[in-house]
């Protein structure tokens, strides 16, 4: 699947002679360096020595990378012709946007018709502007905004990714024709057959659980552990829903009106 994930970005670019790719391999099997296979010679995979931790991973890759544009990926993606060439197109008409995502029409949250007809769109939406399986973002973002919370292991990563671009006041842009098919599904099934991505039982103190958890529309999330851990991280650092709408709300109206960087002093 990860070649084929490789393979796949490099040859939808086949035709650009403006795009290039250096390709980090930031791999959390350990044991894959015993393996008989070898990824091709223009792969670079990196092995740290820690356990697997989304935010960690990709810092890594942040740090190795040499270009000035960074594609922070999931391994399950197909990638469609010129998805980048297009993003490209975008970053020339709005040189200071510095965030971008590709669209998977397959998925319900973004259909065709959530563009309405446009060849992009400004949000942070996570699963609808934000897909954390296909980021973007220029490199030199990161100066401004520091790397990414190593905090957040897995769950509540794209959320935080989010604010965290609003807090900088950083636009951010999906763009309607750089397509990308996220293989979810088929990941979604490995992660059932492994409970533990979601149900091991991770020791929360009951005094760290928001009240609003014991509603009867979040109760759900006391039966999984980790994404509960995830969401406790998350409610530390930016408050609750409540709180975090109405932050977001402000820091997108200060962004619109090129105030965005006030937002650092109240998100």
């Amino acid at each position: 699947m990860t070649l084929h994930c490789i393979e796949s970005m490099i040859a939808a670019e086949k035709e650009s002679s403006e795009v290039q790719f250096e390709v980090l391999l930031i791999e959390s099997n350990k044991q894959i360096q015993n393996s008989p296979y070898q990824f091709p010679d223009y792969v670079k995979v990196i092995i740290p020595t820690e356990d697997f931790n989304f935010h960690q991973f990709l810092n890594i890759g942040i740090k190795a990378a040499t270009g000035d544009f960074v594609g922070l990926f999931n391994n399950d993606l197909i990638f469609q012709k010129n998805w980048f060439t297009e993003i490209l197109k975008v970053k020339q008409l709005h040189p200071k946007v510095q965030s971008f995502c590709p669209v998977d029409y397959d998925s319900k949250f973004t259909p065709k018709s959530f563009f309405e007809g446009k060849d992009y769109l400004f949000g942070y939406k996570v699963r609808r502007h934000v897909v954390g399986w296909c980021i973007i973002a220029e490199k030199a973002m990161f100066d401004k905004t520091g790397l990414l919370d190593e905090c957040f292991s897995f769950f509540y990563a794209d959320d935080d990714y989010s604010l965290m671009l609003q807090k900088y006041g950083k636009k951010h842009v999906i763009v309607s024709k750089s397509e990308v098919s996220h293989l979810e599904s088929k990941v979604s099934k490995e992660l059932e057959k492994k409970k533990s991505a979601f149900f091991d039982d991770v020791e929360i103190p009951e005094k760290d659980i928001p009240k609003y958890i014991y509603t009867p529309q979040n109760r759900w999330m006391l039966e999984r552990k980790k994404l509960l851990q995830g969401h406790i991280i998350f409610h530390k650092k930016w408050g609750s829903p409540k709180r975090i709408a109405i932050k977001s709300k402000i820091g997108r109206i200060f962004i619109k009106n090129g105030l965005g960087f006030l937002n650092k002093y109240f998100m």
